[in-house]
């Protein structure tokens, strides 16, 4: 009986395989009609990194803010009730500042 797993029909089979694992690795390395390939997820990773580096630099200014808008509310409270025109200025002060911070968390204006 002859078998017909010849050297040279192992040796194409072999061929074959190696092509279409090349073909997979290309694929993986770079597949541009629906982005999903290694360069093209590297190309969205470095913009969301971008993304987040803004955010980054924005969040302390919400934090700032938040504090700075609750102590005036508190104060403002504070200056109704006990009549103090100078707590009343300081209250309007911080709101205003806060106030700032909020718009610098948006555009980064300094």
């Amino acid at each position: 009986m002859a078998s017909d797993k010849s050297p040279s029909s192992a040796k194409q089979l072999l061929e074959d395989k190696l092509a279409a694992y090349k073909k997979t690795i290309d694929l993986y390395e770079s597949e541009p009609e629906n982005g999903e390939g290694k360069k093209e997820l590297m190309a969205k990773a470095k913009a969301y990194e971008h993304e987040r580096d803004i955010a980054l630099k924005k969040d302390p200014w919400f934090d700032y803010a938040e504090g700075l808008l609750q102590l005036a509310i508190v104060l403002t409270s504070v200056a109704i009730i006990t009549g103090s025109q100078s707590m009343a200025y300081v209250s309007y002060l911080l709101g205003t500042v806060g106030a700032v911070c909020t718009l610098n968390g948006y555009f980064l204006f300094f």
